[in-house]
């Protein structure tokens, strides 16, 4: 798991490097401003314009789809895929099947017969 690029073991050297510094004191009192910053910046008219922008900016591909009129084609294309997925999977489910049904018949029947035994037990 990573967030903003720093995964769980960096997150931990971040914090005791700030611990040793800032000592346990410091980190609150840094913790708090920093959150103070956070909202302040969150709360600016410049990160409403930054959140609106980058809204448009996602939103335009769609928008351009719709102008164009493509949005058929786009759907057909869609269900053609869809399509031809579906018809993969149904031409190749009884090559597998034929080949696992054993060996998961066999699982359920060793599933069943343990939980059986615990019932007893």
């Amino acid at each position: 798991m990573q967030f903003i690029g720093i995964g769980p073991l960096e997150f931990l050297l971040i914090i005791v490097i700030a611990v040793i510094v800032l000592g346990p004191q410091g980190m609150v009192k840094s913790a708090r401003e920093i959150g103070k910053l956070i909202r302040k910046v969150i709360r600016s008219p410049l990160w409403r314009e930054v959140m609106d922008t980058s809204r448009e900016i996602r939103d335009l591909p769609n928008k351009i789809a719709r102008e164009a009129g493509i949005e058929e084609d786009l759907e057909e294309l869609r269900r053609t895929t869809r399509d031809s997925l579906n018809s993969i999977d149904r031409s190749i489910y009884p090559e597998y099947q034929s080949q696992e049904g054993p060996v998961l018949n066999q699982g359920k029947k060793d599933i069943r017969a343990s939980n059986d035994d615990e019932g007893q037990a």
